[in-house]
C-alpha cells in the first residue's frame, strides 16, 4: 500500500519545481520532503525524481503522479456527494489546452460550470499536438488535442475543427505580394509562427506551395494574443484561427492572402476512463460550445 502523504509530496515537488518550494507549500522542512520522496522511492524500488532545475519526474514518477491525480479527483467527488466539502480542499480540475482554443471558445464553455460547482481550474497551455502527453504523464485529467487515438485508459471525443486562414494586413500584402502569392514571394516575406512546436505553418506551406522547412523567414511569437498582434502590426503574415480571423476580415484589418487555401485542424477531448463526474460535466460543456464555435462537416 502506498502512503498518500508521500504521493502528495511527490506531486507538489514536481508541480512546484523543487524541494524548497514544496516544503513551503506543505509547511514542513525541506529535509522532511526529501525523506518522504526517499521512502516512496524505496517502496517502489525505483527513482521517481530527476534532480534537475526545475526537478522532473521519471517515467515511474509520472505513472504515480497520474494515479495520485485520479485518486484526488475521485476523493473530491466523494466529498461532494457526502456533502462534506472542505473549503481547504477544493476540487481542482487540471486541463491541458492549446493557446488558440484558450484565446477563443474554451473559457466561455467552462466558466459557468466552474462557478456553479465552485471548482478550481488549473490550465496547462501547450501546442495541441503535445497536450495529450500532459494527460499521459498525469499532469492533466483531460486535454484538448489533435490526437484522435485515445491513450491507454482514456477516451477520445471529437469536438470539431479549427479552420486556419492565411492573413496579413493590406499594407503587408502590398509590399510583399503585390502581384501574387508564390513560392518565390513567400521565401522573402516574413511569417509569424507560434513556436518551434507548432508545425501548422510548415504543413501549410508544404501542402500548398511545396516548400521545405527553413526556406522562409519567420518571427516566433509564443503567445496567441501577441501572435495576432504581430500580424496586425505588419510584422508578417500568418495562419489565424477562423474565430479570430473572421471579425478582422470584416473590419478590413487583414486580408486573406490565399483564398481557397485553408488548413483545418480537428480537435478532440481526451480524458481518463474513471467514474468522475467532473470530466463528464466538462466534456458536455465543451461539446455544446464547440458545436457552436468550431467547424463541422
Amino acid at each position: 500500500m502506498l502512503d498518500y502523504s508521500h504521493l502528495r509530496a511527490l506531486s507538489i515537488v514536481i508541480s512546484e519545481g523543487g524541494f524548497e518550494r514544496a516544503a513551503k507549500v506543505l509547511c514542513i522542512t525541506q529535509s522532511a520532503v526529501s525523506q518522504r520522496i526517499k521512502l516512496l522511492e524505496e517502496r517502489v524500488g525505483q527513482a521517481l525524481v530527476i534532480r534537475t532545475s526545475p526537478v522532473e519526474a521519471t517515467v515511474t514518477g509520472k505513472r504515480l503522479l497520474r494515479h495520485y491525480s485520479q485518486v484526488e479527483l475521485l476523493e473530491s467527488e466523494l466529498r461532494s456527494e457526502m456533502d462534506v466539502d472542505d473549503p481547504k480542499l477544493p476540487t481542482i480540475v487540471k486541463i491541458a489546452v492549446n493557446a488558440d482554443s484558450l484565446a477563443t471558445w474554451f473559457l466561455p464553455a467552462l466558466s459557468e460550470v466552474f462557478k456553479r460547482h465552485q471548482w478550481l481550474l488549473e490550465l496547462v497551455v501547450d501546442d495541441e499536438s503535445y497536450t495529450h502527453n500532459l494527460l499521459k504523464n498525469g499532469e492533466a485529467v483531460g486535454c484538448v488535442t489533435t490526437s484522435k487515438q485515445a491513450l491507454a485508459g482514456c477516451s477520445s471525443e471529437y469536438l470539431g475543427d479549427m479552420e486556419y486562414l492565411c492573413v496579413a494586413t493590406p499594407e503587408f500584402i502590398e509590399q510583399y505580394f503585390p502581384i501574387t502569392v508564390s513560392q518565390a514571394s513567400l521565401e522573402l516575406a516574413p511569417a509569424v509562427v507560434f513556436s518551434t512546436k507548432d508545425k501548422l505553418h510548415e504543413k501549410y506551406l508544404s501542402r500548398y506551395f511545396k516548400m521545405k522547412t527553413g526556406s522562409w523567414r519567420e518571427h516566433k511569437i509564443p503567445s496567441s494574443e501577441s501572435f495576432l498582434d504581430a500580424i496586425l502590426q505588419g510584422l508578417g503574415y500568418g495562419l489565424v484561427g477562423h474565430l479570430q480571423a473572421e471579425p478582422l476580415l470584416e473590419k478590413g484589418l487583414v486580408i486573406e492572402i490565399t483564398p481557397g487555401k485553408r488548413k483545418r485542424v480537428p480537435l478532440y477531448w481526451q480524458h481518463w476512463n474513471i467514474k468522475a463526474k467532473q470530466t463528464t460535466i466538462v466534456y458536455r460543456s465543451l461539446a455544446v460550445t464547440a458545436k457552436q464555435s468550431l467547424c463541422h462537416d
